[in-house]
């Protein structure tokens, strides 16, 4: 009897998590949609976020504690599906050059397509707790280190501790330099550089400065030269997935 009762109970929360994580994906998803309708900048309120998923502002307020915690899981959110799309661009690996066009061309894209969301996720919250657009560009930055550390044992060159800190130190220099110039652009510049102008640019700029590294380490390198068989080793590793 007690087992059966256990059962019935353990159902029932399992079914509530359930609705209560729908309802969740429900708000974020009618928040999403609303930010790419308001003016670049605006303020995301509870109550443009009720009206907009045809709830009331208290039941938003108890999903998520109030407007920093909503526009958090936004945040959240957003940053997910645009670091999918951007790490997507590591698939292909074939040479330095494409690489860093791949991805740069990934991101420039993304922020030209969503300069709203863009503006949204660089904004600071000010709870004292790090963004996440913060916490996914550390990620990131591991994920690349990982992979040139890869690519320079393809060619020869084992790095060490320190030269590895160096590479994580120049990834998170470069994804800064990415959000800076972008952000700038898709608010000041868009309609005197195009999206492909940019993405020549930045690509141009990292693959000096990746190039530049690997020559400080003796490792000279064509940007040009495929990475011969370093992409079967690199998805058996899981780096980047």
């Amino acid at each position: 009897m007690t087992a059966a009762l256990n059962d019935d109970r353990d159902g029932r929360n399992a079914r509530w998590d359930d609705h209560r994580e729908q309802r969740r994906r429900h708000i974020v998803d009618a928040a999403v949609a609303l930010v790419e309708e308001l003016p670049i900048g605006a303020e995301l309120t509870l109550q443009d976020v009720a009206d907009s998923s045809g709830l009331v502002r208290t039941v938003v307020q108890r999903h998520f504690g109030g407007r920093i915690g909503l526009v958090r899981a936004v945040q959240a959110d957003v940053v997910a599906r645009a670091f999918t799309r951007i790490s997507s661009a590591t698939e292909s690996l074939t040479t330095y050059r494409a690489l860093s066009h791949d991805l740069v061309a990934a991101t420039v894209s993304w922020v030209a397509e969503h300069p709203k969301l863009h503006v949204l996720v660089e904004k600071e919250l000010g709870d004292g707790e790090p963004s996440e657009l913060s916490r996914t560009i550390n990620e990131f930055a591991e994920q690349l280190t990982a992979l040139n550390a890869l690519i320079a044992s393809g060619f020869g060159l084992i790095l060490d501790e320190r030269q590895i800190a160096e590479t994580r130190l120049l990834y998170i220099g470069l994804i800064g330099q990415v959000r800076a110039t972008t952000t700038h652009w898709v608010l000041h510049d868009q309609h005197l550089v195009s999206a492909e102008a940019l993405t020549s640019l930045l690509s141009h700029w990292i693959l000096k400065q990746t190039l530049d590294l690997a020559a400080r380490y003796g490792l000279e390198i064509d940007a040009d030269e495929p990475f011969a068989g370093l992409v079967h080793i690199w998805r058996e590793q899981g780096i980047g997935a």
